[in-house]
C-alpha cells in the first residue's frame, strides 16, 4: 500500500496508539480525539480515509460518521468503523453497532477487540485495503 495516504484516526489516546502501531508503515497518521477537532481537520488537510473507533469522543462515532457523510465536501471519503477494544458495548450489541454504520455509509466495520494483536493488525489492514478500492466500475477520483 502507498504511503503517500493519510488517515484521520479519529480516537482515544489508547485507541490511537494501537492502531498507530497497526497502520504507521502503510499511511501518514492524522490523529484526532474530539469531533470538533476531526471535523477542523477534514476541512484542512487531504484525507483518504476516516478509521474511527466506537468509543471515539465519548462513543460518538456514529453522529461523527453521519455529520462527515452529510457534509458534500468529505461525503466521498471512505469510513471505516472500528472496535479495537472491549468496553461498555456488550459483545452482542456490537452487530447493531455494524449494521447502523453500514446504514449510515460506512465502507466497512471491524471488530478486532478480541483478536490476537497479530490478527487484528492483518484483519484491519485488509479492512483498511478494502475501503480504499473504489466500487466496481466506478470511476477513479484523482
Amino acid at each position: 500500500m502507498d504511503r503517500a495516504h493519510r488517515f484521520l484516526i479519529a480516537s482515544q489516546p489508547k485507541a490511537w496508539r494501537t492502531l498507530h502501531a497497526m497502520l504507521a508503515d502503510i499511511a501518514d497518521l492524522v490523529p484526532a480525539h474530539t469531533t470538533g477537532e476531526a471535523l477542523k481537520i477534514l476541512q484542512g488537510d487531504r484525507i483518504d480515509l476516516i478509521v474511527s473507533t466506537i468509543a471515539f469522543d465519548e462513543s460518538r462515532m456514529l453522529e461523527f460518521l453521519q455529520a462527515v457523510k452529510q457534509a458534500s465536501s468529505t461525503e466521498r471519503i471512505p469510513f471505516l468503523c472500528s472496535r479495537v477494544f472491549v468496553s461498555v458495548i456488550r459483545d452482542n450489541l456490537v452487530s447493531t453497532m455494524r449494521d447502523a454504520c453500514k446504514e449510515s455509509g460506512a465502507c466497512d466495520f471491524v471488530d478486532v477487540a478480541r483478536l490476537p494483536a497479530d490478527a487484528a493488525r492483518e484483519v484491519m489492514r485488509n479492512a483498511v485495503e478494502g475501503c480504499l478500492k473504489p466500487p466496481l466500475g466506478a470511476p477513479r477520483l484523482p
